[in-house]
């Protein structure tokens, strides 16, 4: 999706201000359980309540502010992870739950 000139300008991604994506995202790291294996991971807490597994381990997360922005809008429920114990976490939707639905 392209940004529009306005958007460039006013500092928008995907119609989100971005001091409001910046204050609202805090980066973390946290175990992840994937299957029967339990690994470190990049996630982002949205709001101090929902917490997303970052999809691009390559990527920057401080500078892909238009991922960022997906997330806050929902787009990314299928990332979306639940902490069970402190620090271990597991997918709220299973990726074999998520394909059949």
């Amino acid at each position: 999706m392209m940004r529009s000139p306005l958007d460039v300008l006013l500092g928008r991604y995907a119609g989100l201000d971005r001091r409001q994506i910046t204050r609202r995202t805090v980066p973390c790291f946290k175990n992840v359980l994937e299957g029967d294996a339990e690994q470190l991971q990049l996630c982002v807490l949205v709001d101090g309540l929902w917490l997303y597994r970052w999809p691009h381990e390559d990527a920057p997360i401080g500078r892909d502010l238009t991922l960022k922005s997906k997330l806050l809008q929902g787009q990314m429920e299928h990332l979306r992870l639940r902490e069970f114990q402190p620090g271990l976490c597991r997918y709220v939707r299973p990726r074999d739950h998520a394909l059949s639905a």
